[in-house]
């Protein structure tokens, strides 16, 4: 029996070495296996990360554009406003011409028109005596008012000489000459 104990002792130890080459193939295999797995995940966390950091990124130039475009209109407006004050001012102060200064501008202009002597002055309440005093050919009207200026109507025609008309009338052409001297930059 000693022969067969010799033979099962070898198929044993050969079997414990295949076992133990097995083992060890399996734990390269696993090990390999695991790496490979690793790596990809690390692979994938890095792909994550980098789009995560990349949306970040556009997210804040976005956040950051935003922010300028409202500050930009903010500031738009807020310019915007102070023309339409001095505007304002502009026609308060016209409207409020002494006698003097509007009868000058009155005849001034009257002067550069062809009128036939057939239409009628639209003055002021404040302005009609003095003007009437003035001897101008044109009837001033008695049933109508302007607040400012005035007006030349005729038959299914007026002209518009009011302050307040002839400031919008040219606000496009100041607007930016003003804007140039209030926000010099």
């Amino acid at each position: 029996m000693s022969n067969l104990e010799n033979l099962t002792e070898k198929i044993l130890e050969d079997a414990k070495n295949q076992a133990s080459i097995i083992e060890e193939e399996s734990k390269s295999v696993n090990d390999r296996i695991i790496n490979s797995k690793i790596k990809e995940a690390n692979e994938e966390k890095k792909r994550i990360l980098d789009r995560a950091a990349s949306e970040a990124s556009l997210l804040k130039e976005r956040t950051i554009s935003n922010a300028e475009l409202k500050a930009r209109n903010e500031k738009l407006r807020a310019k915007q406003e102070v023309i339409d004050k001095v505007f304002n001012i502009a026609k308060e102060r016209l409207g409020n011409l002494d006698e003097d200064k509007y009868i000058s501008y009155l005849q001034s202009t009257l002067k550069n028109l062809k009128l036939t002597g057939e239409e009628f002055l639209v003055v002021p309440k404040t302005m009609r005596d003095k003007v009437k005093k003035l001897g101008i050919r044109l009837k001033v009207s008695e049933d109508e008012v302007v607040d400012s200026g005035f007006l030349i109507k005729d038959e299914g025609t007026t002209l518009n000489y009011t302050f307040d008309s002839l400031v919008e009338h040219n606000r496009d052409e100041f607007e930016a000459e003003i804007a140039q001297s209030l926000f010099k930059e």
